[in-house]
């Protein structure tokens, strides 16, 4: 491609310079020579330095193939020059200070939470208690339940819903109509 540009201006430089007599044209096109030179040098220099870059990662790619294929050797064995078991040793030593630190951080950090117990199996299912029934739909229920299994209304009283206030999170009191922490008002439900 660049040969068929020489040619093209070269003729160009030919056919002008018979026309240019006060030599003008010759200036306009030799500084146009120049900067095709250069863009030409630019595109140049720009290719070989992403070729060096794609050659200086495969080149970490095979020394780190070549690193983990010496430590396969030497893990199993069969490794034989005492320079690369030296540092083969080495990272060794690393591991372990690395295995050191993990158990350190892990001394430090609280422990995860443990599953809830499962609850202990009754040994007999539960009967409905005679003298308890529900008081909404009247059916017998079974000692202890807190809903009725029949209809899932409440059997004990349920204490009053908890309200916080919407900018600062402290606890209200149900008729509260302001916070006692920061002042906000308190948005009441309609009766």
């Amino acid at each position: 491609m660049s040969d068929i540009i020489d040619k093209l201006v070269e003729g160009a430089g030919q056919v002008i310079s018979e026309v240019d007599k006060g030599g003008q044209f010759q200036t306009a096109i030799s500084g146009i020579r120049q900067r095709m030179a250069d863009a030409d040098r630019k595109r140049r220099i720009s290719r070989v330095k992403q070729d060096l870059q794609e050659l200086r990662a495969q080149e970490a790619q095979a020394i780190n193939a070549l690193s983990a294929q010496v430590l396969a050797l030497y893990e199993a064995g069969s490794l034989k020059q005492t320079e690369l078991i030296s540092l083969c040793k080495g990272v060794d030593e690393i591991r372990d200070r690395v295995q050191a630190k993990e158990d350190e951080l892990e001394q430090l950090q609280p422990p995860p939470p443990q599953p809830a117990a499962a609850p202990p199996q009754a040994a007999a299912v539960p009967q409905p208690d005679t003298g308890t029934s529900c008081p909404n739909c009247g059916v017998a229920v079974v000692a202890g339940a807190d809903f009725c299994q029949s209809c899932g209304s409440p059997l004990k009283p349920q204490p009053a819903p908890m309200h916080f206030c919407v900018r600062c999170g402290a606890e209200l009191r149900p008729a509260a109509r302001f916070c006692p922490k920061c002042g906000e008002t308190v948005p009441q439900s309609p009766a």
